[in-house]
């Protein structure tokens, strides 16, 4: 009943796009309109609905897409450009329902037939060995009513007995092969025999036993180690179990010593001659070893392992590495000089511009630099790269070297931009005796704490940097003390 409602809904809906097309056959549309075929026709039914109903009824909604439209694409056919904008948007819309229904007709009727299912062959089955499945049914009286909804388990297909004995007889047939191994046949086994617990292509599950577990194992395992020269005899059993039948086949292996290489024999010769000394020699201090085996004289000495290629390899890795690592320790200390200088050049031009501007003579400035320094020096105060240089100029200058000279090199010295720049302005001032300096000093002072600033800024960004590690390692710490209470909890 369900079915024929649905399908009857969609049809009445197409019905009526057919009937709305029949109807609207004579309706007239813009020229740039196909006014042909089944397009044409969809069209026209499209401008049925826009005179009919639009136009008419929502006369506001039309007047504000054509002044869209108007200011997209400015024209004097307003009027016509709304009735090709409506036309064509209904009409879309229109072959979407239409193909909808079509659609939808045609998924009701095919989900329709798959419902109805045979009781002989209703539900196909997995092939043997396959997983079980279970769907939902749902079961219908005569009369069309649902009883209800039931999960029916559809389990793989089944051999039948005959079947499966046919298989146990082809297997049985096969199995002495199968189980070998690498000995040449059950009456002389030497090796690990192959004791399969499935075959492809075979339902059965295969359970071995043994009656003499230390010499064989249920795995195959032989352990003839201490098996007479004359062999033991083994009887193994083979259970085959599927569905509901069992099989059992059973088999007589003879287990011989393990056939020993020259190489394993004599191993096996020296490891008796040891035990014989250690056991003869028990009472003694020392234990004795073999002196001879197969009229060979033996010389023992310790297996001590020789380390000393691995050493000369070490060192010459850690000399080359210290050969490279020294020149990237002079390149951090170069790095560091200049961070330092760059650090105390804002200072140095403060300093210049005070005491400039109270009305001493550059000279005098960087000696009066000098001396205090070597006073912070003699009061245990710290190194400084840049007033080390200022020092070194200022023992030029009292040894008789020229201002403008010792500028230069103490600018050569300093290897830093800012302190070329400073040198520049000095060398300039003493040239061309420029009564500017102390102006241009300020703006160097500016421009020397803009940089410290930006220094300062680069050295937290690295802090930062350098801290995002141990965050990380924090919150991963701080993720399993949160995830391990709930993961223990299950």
């Amino acid at each position: 009943m369900e079915f024929y409602i649905k399908t009857g809904i969609y049809a009445l809906v197409l019905i009526s796009i057919i009937v709305l097309c029949i109807l609207s056959k004579d309706e007239e549309l813009p020229e740039s309109i196909e006014n042909t075929g089944i397009s044409g026709a969809i069209y026209r039914a499209a401008g049925f609905i826009y005179s009919r109903f639009i136009r008419r009824k929502r006369a506001l909604e039309v007047s504000r897409i054509k002044n869209d439209l108007n200011t997209l694409k400015p024209t004097n056919k307003g009027e016509e450009q709304a009735a090709e904008y409506y036309i064509q948007k209904i009409g879309l819309s229109i072959v979407i329902v239409a193909a909808g229904c079509i659609i939808a007709i045609f998924l009701a009727v095919k989900s329709n037939q798959e419902q109805i299912l045979d009781n002989q062959t209703g539900l196909s089955r997995a092939s043997y060995g396959g997983m079980t499945t279970s769907q939902d049914l749902v079961a219908v009286g005569s009369n069309g009513e649902e009883i209800g909804t039931y999960n029916v388990k559809v389990d793989a297909r089944q051999y039948t007995d005959e079947e499966l004995n046919v298989m146990y007889k082809e297997l049985s047939a096969r199995m002495e092969k199968i189980i070998l191994a690498d000995n040449k046949s059950l009456e002389e086994v030497h090796s690990d025999l192959n004791l399969v617990n499935s075959i492809e292509g075979y339902p059965f599950k295969i359970q071995w036993t043994s009656d003499q577990y230390r010499v064989l194992g249920f795995t195959g395992e032989v352990r003839n180690d201490e098996v007479p020269d004359a062999g033991i005899l083994v009887n193994i059993t083979a259970k085959y179990t599927a569905q509901e039948l069992t099989f059992e086949q059973k088999f007589s292996v003879y287990v011989y010593p393990k056939i020993l290489t020259a190489e394993q024999a004599r191993d096996q010769h020296m490891k008796e001659l040891i035990e014989t000394n250690s056991e003869n020699s028990a009472t003694g201090v020392y234990q004795t070893l073999p002196e001879t085996m197969n009229d060979q004289k033996i010389t023992w000495k310790k297996n001590i392992k020789d380390n000393s290629v691995l050493m000369m390899l070490f060192v010459l890795i850690v000399g080359v590495l210290f050969y490279f690592i020294k020149d990237e320790q002079l390149k951090n200390s170069i790095k560091e000089r200049e961070e330092e200088m760059i650090k105390d050049y804002s200072q140095i031009i403060s300093k210049l511009v005070l005491y400039l501007g109270a009305g001493m003579t550059v000279r005098s400035i960087f000696e009066k630099l000098c001396v205090d320094y070597e006073k912070s020096l003699s009061e245990g105060g710290p190194k400084r790269y840049a007033y080390e240089e200022i020092r070194v100029m200022v023992n030029e200058l009292r040894t008789g070297e020229s201002e403008t000279r010792a500028y230069e090199m103490f600018g050569l010295r300093c290897r830093s931009q800012p302190y070329t720049r400073l040198v520049n302005l000095l060398s300039q001032n003493l040239r061309k005796g420029n009564s500017s300096l102390l102006a241009l000093l300020k703006q160097e002072a500016a421009k020397a704490s803009e940089e410290r600033l930006n220094i300062a800024r680069k050295a937290g960004e690295k802090v930062t940097t350098r801290l995002l590690a141990p965050m990380m390692m924090m919150l991963g710490i701080v993720m399993v003390i949160i995830m391990y209470p709930a993961f223990t909890s299950f």
